[in-house]
């Protein structure tokens, strides 16, 4: 299991995030749009290993740019805010940005 989750990681790894964030609205408008089939499994495992490349270059540049200029604040959310520890430092975290991306809103499902 661990060498084909390294392998994908490798294969997704190689591809380009541009060209990737390209699709993203195309899958984010089948996820949104729920139906109980594969291929809507298939839109949302896509529309996270999308997410996943841009998560991972913003991280990657955070810390290339922390490592290029030591001692001065970068002009980037703290490492902290990638791994918010619970929904209060995440909203604190989200206030202090401006929103820079389209969220989805999953509705609840209520009671039945």
């Amino acid at each position: 299991m661990q060498r084909m989750l390294e392998k994908m990681a490798r294969q997704l790894n190689a591809y380009d995030e541009a060209s990737l964030m390209q699709l993203w609205q195309k899958y984010a408008m089948r996820v949104n749009d729920f139906e109980p089939t594969r291929r809507w499994e298939e839109a949302a495992l896509s529309l996270c290993l999308i997410q996943a490349v841009h998560w991972k270059n913003h991280l990657f540049n955070y810390h290339l740019a922390a490592a290029a200029t030591p001692g001065d604040p970068v002009d980037m959310p703290s490492p902290r805010d990638f791994f918010p520890s619970g929904k209060e430092e995440a909203g604190k975290a989200a206030e202090s940005r401006p929103a820079k991306a389209t969220i989805l809103h999953f509705p609840s499902r209520g009671p039945k």
